[in-house]
């Protein structure tokens, strides 16, 4: 059997001046045609519209922009060495593969019932800002890689994820894979190498061919 596709894409990418579009593209392909595509890009210091760059190379090749979201910090990156200015938040690209893409805006602002009968770490006053193009979430880990599970919770809720459903990540962000266990999501690493994930090398395209008996929605 072949490879299964997955109910929605979210990730955040390393720190890079720039991006190769073809990398996100291949990963797309084994996410359903309505399910969202959640990049988290960070900004470079000498390159302050790396993350609008990638949209827009992503948007000319094929993908549908669905929104364009600011991920403000309140604990922003110590910058004292660097000449950066834009230190307290980073944009997330929300895509899809068609323009007849499935959203459920309603979804965060109906989070706290789901909250009512669960033990969970996440702050409910927290969450509730991110309703909207302007996301106030906490960086509170030293691993710049980590996509805080807040984030994460927001656009599975967006994808209108349900149990057992399955969230792709290309660069295996720990913050990605800790929501999954949370919220009962099946997690799939994209298998790119961990030199890879913080580094400028070119990647090879897909990851690992696996089924783990998603069928697609």
């Amino acid at each position: 059997m072949g490879k299964k596709l997955s109910q929605a894409l979210i990730t955040r990418l390393p720190y890079s001046e720039s991006y190769d579009p073809e990398v996100i593209l291949g990963f797309s392909k084994q996410v359903v045609e309505r399910g969202l595509i959640c990049i988290s890009i960070p900004i470079h210091v000498d390159v302050p519209n790396n993350g609008g760059v990638l949209i827009g190379q992503l948007e000319k090749a094929g993908l549908f922009l669905v929104a364009k979201i600011a991920w403000y910090r309140d604990r922003h990156i110590v910058t004292t060495k660097s000449k950066r200015l834009t230190n307290t938040w980073e944009p997330i690209g929300i895509f899809s593969r068609s323009k007849d893409y499935h959203i459920n805006r309603d979804a965060p602002a109906k989070i706290k019932k789901g909250f009512e009968s669960r033990d969970n770490p996440f702050d409910e006053e927290n969450f509730m800002t991110c309703i909207g193009d302007h996301w106030s979430v906490r960086n509170d880990r030293a691993d710049r890689r980590y996509l805080p599970q807040t984030v994460v919770l927001n656009c599975a809720q967006l994808a209108d994820l349900q149990p057992g459903d399955v969230i792709l990540d290309p660069y295996g962000n720990p913050g990605v894979r800790a929501t999954c266990q949370s919220f009962d999501w099946k997690y799939r690493d994209g298998g790119l190498p961990s030199d890879v994930r913080n580094s400028r090398a070119k990647p090879s395209i897909g990851g690992p061919d696996e089924d783990d008996g998603t069928a697609e929605k």
